[in-house]
């Protein structure tokens, strides 16, 4: 689809947004995302969610709290912190060669596809992309939760939840409701670019939800 259509694009004046991982999954899903449903300079919603742990291996062996006051502790949050930042510039990098703005939004949760679904109600998103599963053995063998799919059947109704595989459309749960004009409206002038996680690990978390705050709850036809 042409630039020059862009005002035509199924996303315009909707949000739009794209469940991210370290992955070519989540890649091409990205990809699709802003060469199919994105105009020229319209804001991408960029939503990681980072499995939460209360404790994590000591180089003794024993465990220890992630919010102990410790080296190891110390150490564990910069390296996610790290991983983070590093995920969404990669992604901020490839929309920015779109022209297309992006907002990110870092989660933590230890049900993955329970965070993206209540994220779908709190930012009202009416367009929700995700990568497909891996289909490699070794991946099938060990993966307990298809995210993807789980979110597709658990979504709002007011969302469309697209499914990629490979640049082409896998599955594709299509809303059964609309928010309202207005609603779509506000919420499309509200979303701003956001393109920098915050400075310290020690601070990201706090940091980023008060950039997001949650939104009421929609209202759809």
């Amino acid at each position: 689809m042409s630039r020059s259509n862009s005002e035509k694009k199924l996303g315009t004046g909707r949000v739009v947004a794209v469940a991210i991982e370290n992955n070519k999954t989540s890649q091409y899903a990205a990809k699709w995302a802003v060469d199919n449903l994105l105009p020229k300079d319209q804001c991408l919603l960029l939503i990681h969610v980072r499995q939460r742990t209360s404790s994590i291996s000591t180089p003794t062996g024993s465990q220890i709290s992630v919010d102990a006051n410790d080296d190891v502790a110390r150490a564990y949050k910069q390296q996610m912190y790290n991983e983070s930042r590093e995920l969404f510039a990669t992604f901020r990098v490839f929309c920015n060669r779109k022209n297309i703005q992006c907002q990110e939004i870092l989660l933590e949760d230890t049900d993955v596809p329970k965070a993206l679904m209540e994220s779908v109600n709190t930012y009202s998103i009416e367009l929700m992309v995700l990568g497909a599963p891996s289909k490699s053995g070794l991946v099938r063998r060990f993966r307990t939760t298809d995210v993807p799919n789980q979110v597709s059947k658990g979504a709002p109704p007011f969302c469309t939840v697209y499914i990629i595989s490979k640049g082409k459309i896998s599955t594709v749960k299509s809303a059964t409701v609309q928010l309202t004009n207005t609603k779509a409206t506000i919420l499309s002038n509200t979303l701003q670019p956001q393109n920098q996680l915050s400075p310290s690990p020690d601070i990201m978390d706090a940091q980023l939800m008060q950039n997001h705050p949650p939104r009421r709850m929609p209202t759809y036809l």
